[in-house]
C-alpha cells in the first residue's frame, strides 16, 4: 500500500496543474422574482458572462446566437439567469412536459461541482418554458435518476428567450469552509442546429471533460445547513388475479413508510428509511426475453437507491466491457429498511456506506431467505481528478454469502489521458456449498479524449469463480483486450457537420475452454443538423459458449434524428449470425432491431410508439421465432406538475396485452400524488382444471394503486 501512495505522489508531481480559477460572485441586494423575464434590478448589477464557444458539433467556433448569463446569490439560494437570443423564436424547440423529458429539445443546463473538487457533477437542465431536468455523474456517464429541489421559470419572447433559476442551497452538499468555492459551466443546447455551446470554453486538448474545466465561483456569508428531510408515504394497491377459473382478491393494502434525511454537516448526509415505498410509478418497458445469453439490465429508479449512487462507482469500466457496476442496487429486490451514510469527511475524502435487509419477494429464487447488504466505498483524492479508492460489497444470506473487497483509482496524465485500474477480490459461498470459491478480477484502462481523438485501450482479468451478487456482471471466466478508437473531422459545409470513422477491437480468451474469441468492428458515425446522429458499422466475430467457437458477424446500423419540431425518429438494427442458446448450441441468423416514434403535436401532448423485434433462422431457413414487443405511451401535460398518462404494451411472443393509465402530481421532488390503474389480458383460458392456450383474451390480472408523500425540510 505504501509503494501505492508513492506511485500517485510521484505521478500527481507531473500532472497539469488545474487551471480552474476562482470569481468572487456578488451578493444580491434583493433576490429576483422568479417569473422568467430579467427585468429585475440585480440582473442590471451584476457582471454578465457571454461568449459562449461551441463544442458540439465542433470545438471552437462562436455560438450561432448571442447567449448572456448572471450568477448572484444570498444566504439561503443562488441565482442563475440566462437570456438566450433566438432570430427564430417559433422554431425554438420547448414543451410542457414531465420533468426529466427535455434532453431532446432547447435547454440551459447548469454544470455544477458543488465540492470544486473535479470529483463529480450535478446537471441541470432548463428548457425555454421552465420545465426541469436533472442528472449528476462522476464519470462521461450521467445518470439521470437524480432529483433536486430548485426552481426555475422560462419564456419565449421576440427575441427568444429567457430562463431564471433559484437553486437552494440545502439542495446541495457543499464544502463547511469559508467562503465556499463551487465550479461552474453553463451551457445552451440549439436543437434545430445541433449545436452545444459553453462559458468557459471548453479545451480542445481536454475534450468533454467537464469536471476538469469548471470555472470556479466563491460565495461569502451563505448559511451552513444542518439538513433535515422527512419524507412519509402512504401507498395503497389493490389487485386481483385470475387463478382457478375466477379472478380473486390476491393484493388489499395500505402501506405507511418513512424515509428521513440528517445533514450531519454541510457536507456529510445521513439517509434512513423504514418500510421504505419502492414502488415504481411506471414500470419496466418489456424486452426481448427469448434467446438471451446474459441477464437483462433495467436501470434503477427508487429513490432512496438513486440519490448518492454516483459515489458507488469504480474506476475502469469501460462502456463496452461484461462488467457493468460493482453496485447495481436493483439487486435489493425489497428492502425492509435502509441506511446510508455519504459525503465528505475532508476536502479531500469521500465516504459512502449503506445498509440494507432485503425480503426477496414470494415466487422468487430467494423467497423466504433475508439478505443484508452492506456497501462501504472511499474515495481519497490526490491532485485534481486523480485519485485513490477502496470499496467493498457484502450480501450474506442466511444460506451463504458474498464478500467483495479491492481498490481502484484514476491518473490523469495529461489533460486528455488517464489511467484507470481496479483490483478486486471475491469470495462466495453458494447454497449448499462446503467451503466458499474464491477468485479475482483487475482491470487496466487507458484513455484520451479531445475534440479530434478518441480512444481506448482496456486490459482485463476475472476469473471463472469471481462472482458479484451485488454488482451487474455478466460474464466471468476470460482474459480480454479491449480497444477502441475514433478519428474525429469538421466537414466545412454541408448536412452532416462532424464524422468520425472508428474501429473496435476485443480479444477474450475463455479461461474454462481455453479458446479465444474475436470481435473486430469498422464503423463510421455522421452528426448532422436537427438532431440528427447515423452509425453504421460491420461487425466480424466470434463468441464461445459452452466449450464451442460460433459465428457471430454482424451489421449494425442505429440512429435518430428530428426532421421536424412535431417528430423524433430514434432507430437501431442489426442482422448477424446469431447462437441458438440451447443445451445444444448451434448457429443460425436472424434480425434485431427498435424503432421510437415520438409524436408532439401541441406542446403539452405526446404520443411515443415503440417497436421491438427479433428473430432466429436455423441455416436450413426455417424460422424457429419472432418477437415482437408494440408499447404506445400517450402523455397529456396538463402543466409542469400535472399529468395523464396511458400506456398500452403487446407482446406477440407471450400474447400479452397490458394497460397501465396514470395520473400524476409532482409539486417538488418527494411532495407527489400518484394514482395509477393497470390491467394484463392473455391469450389463455380454462378447461375445468387448469389454464391453457386460448383464442380469446382473458384478463388475467387487474391493479390499482394510490401513493401520496410529502416532503418536509428543515
Amino acid at each position: 500500500m505504501r509503494r501505492l501512495l508513492l506511485f500517485f505522489f510521484i505521478i500527481s508531481c507531473f500532472q497539469p496543474v488545474s487551471s480552474q480559477s476562482v470569481i468572487p460572485l456578488e451578493k444580491a441586494s434583493a433576490a429576483p422574482v422568479m417569473d422568467g423575464v430579467l427585468d429585475d434590478p440585480v440582473w442590471s448589477s451584476v457582471p454578465t458572462y457571454s461568449g459562449f464557444i461551441t463544442y458540439t458539433p465542433q470545438f471552437g467556433t462562436a455560438g450561432s446566437f448571442e447567449t448572456i448569463s448572471m450568477i448572484t446569490y444570498d444566504d439561503e439560494n443562488f441565482y442563475i439567469a440566462f437570456n438566450c437570443k433566438d432570430p427564430e423564436p417559433d422554431k425554438i424547440k420547448a414543451t410542457i412536459s414531465a420533468r426529466d423529458q427535455i434532453k431532446t429539445e432547447d435547454w440551459v443546463c447548469v454544470n455544477l461541482d458543488p465540492f470544486f473538487d473535479q470529483q463529480s457533477l450535478v446537471t441541470l437542465y432548463i428548457n425555454p418554458l421552465g420545465i426541469q431536468a436533472d442528472g449528476r455523474s462522476s464519470t462521461s456517464d450521467e445518470d439521470m435518476g437524480a432529483d433536486y429541489v430548485f426552481y426555475s421559470k422560462g419564456t419565449i419572447n421576440a427575441e427568444g428567450y429567457q430562463v431564471e433559476i433559484r437553486v437552494p442551497f440545502k439542495s446541495l452538499r457543499y464544502q463547511k469552509k469559508e467562503p465556499v468555492r463551487m465550479g461552474f459551466i453553463l451551457e445552451r443546447r440549439i436543437q434545430r442546429l445541433s449545436e452545444q455551446s459553453t462559458w468557459p470554453a471548453l479545451s480542445p486538448e481536454q475534450g468533454m471533460n467537464f469536471l476538469t474545466q469548471t470555472q470556479g465561483f466563491s460565495f461569502t456569508g451563505i448559511k451552513h445547513y444542518t439538513l433535515v428531510e422527512v419524507l412519509p408515504a402512504l401507498t395503497y394497491s389493490r389487485k386481483k388475479t385470475h387463478e382457478n377459473g375466477s379472478f380473486g382478491l390476491t393484493t388489499n393494502k395500505p402501506s405507511l413508510s418513512l424515509t428521513g434525511k440528517v445533514g450531519l454537516t454541510s457536507q456529510l448526509i445521513l439517509d434512513m428509511t423504514l418500510n421504505p415505498d419502492f414502488s415504481q410509478v411506471e414500470s419496466d418497458a418489456g424486452q426481448i426475453e427469448e434467446n438471451q445469453r446474459y441477464a437483462l439490465y433495467y436501470p434503477e429508479k427508487r429513490p432512496f437507491f438513486q440519490e448518492g449512487q454516483e459515489n458507488f462507482e469504480i474506476a475502469g469500466v469501460g462502456e463496452n466491457g461484461f462488467f457493468q457496476t460493482i453496485f447495481h442496487t436493483r439487486q435489493i429486490v425489497n428492502p425492509l429498511a435502509g441506511l446510508k451514510l455519504s459525503g465528505k469527511l475532508s476536502p479531500k475524502s469521500r465516504i459512502a456506506l449503506l445498509y440494507s435487509l432485503d425480503d426477496p419477494y414470494e415466487g422468487s429464487d430467494s423467497a423466504g431467505t433475508y439478505s443484508n447488504f452492506i456497501i462501504g466505498r472511499f474515495h481519497q483524492t490526490i491532485k485534481n481528478d486523480t485519485y485513490i479508492g477502496a470499496i467493498t460489497t457484502v450480501k450474506e444470506r442466511t444460506d451463504g454469502f458474498n464478500r467483495i473487497a479491492g481498490f481502484d483509482g484514476r491518473v490523469r496524465i495529461d489533460p486528455s489521458i488517464t489511467l484507470d485500474f481496479n483490483v478486486l477480490g471475491s469470495s462466495t459461498l453458494a447454497k449448499g456449498a462446503a467451503a466458499p470459491a474464491n477468485d479475482w478480477m483487475g482491470t487496466v484502462l487507458l484513455s484520451k479524449s479531445s475534440s479530434k481523438l478518441n480512444g481506448s485501450v482496456q486490459l482485463q482479468h476475472i476469473g471463472s469463480d469471481f462472482v458479484t451478487e451485488s454488482g451487474f456482471l455478466m460474464r466471468s471466466g476470460y482474459d480480454q483486450l479491449l480497444s477502441e478508437f475514433g478519428y474525429i473531422l469538421y466537414p466545412k459545409s454541408g448536412f452532416f457537420r462532424r464524422i468520425t470513422p472508428s474501429a473496435f477491437l476485443m480479444l477474450n480468451h475463455d479461461l474454462p475452454s481455453g479458446l479465444w474469441e474475436r470481435d473486430f468492428a469498422l464503423g463510421m458515425s455522421l452528426y448532422g443538423t436537427r438532431s440528427t446522429y447515423l452509425t453504421f458499422y460491420l461487425n466480424p466475430c466470434d463468441e464461445v459458449y459452452r466449450g464451442k467457437r460460433f459465428k457471430t458477424h454482424a451489421f449494425h446500423f442505429n440512429g435518430f434524428s428530428q426532421p421536424m419540431q412535431s417528430l423524433r425518429i430514434v432507430s437501431e438494427y442489426k442482422f448477424a449470425y446469431l447462437t441458438r442458446y440451447v443445451e445444444n448450441p448451434y448457429t443460425g441468423f436472424g434480425n434485431e432491431g427498435t424503432l421510437s416514434l415520438i409524436y408532439q403535436p401541441i406542446p403539452k401532448f405526446q404520443s411515443q410508439l415503440d417497436l421491438t423485434y427479433s428473430d432466429f433462422y436455423q441455416m436450413s431457413g426455417d424460422r424457429e421465432f419472432s418477437y415482437l414487443i408494440v408499447r404506445t405511451k400517450n402523455t397529456f401535460q396538463i402543466n409542469s406538475k400535472l399529468f395523464f398518462r396511458a400506456i398500452v404494451e403487446y407482446n406477440s411472443f407471450e400474447k400479452d396485452l397490458s394497460f397501465d393509465l396514470l395520473a400524476s402530481f409532482t409539486y417538488i421532488p418527494g411532495t407527489v400524488v400518484h394514482i395509477g390503474y393497470g390491467s394484463l389480458f392473455q391469450r389463455t383460458e380454462w378447461n375445468g382444471h387448469d389454464y391453457q392456450p386460448g383464442s380469446e383474451y382473458l384478463e388475467t390480472r387487474r391493479g390499482f394503486f394510490f401513493k401520496a408523500s410529502y416532503l418536509w425540510r428543515n
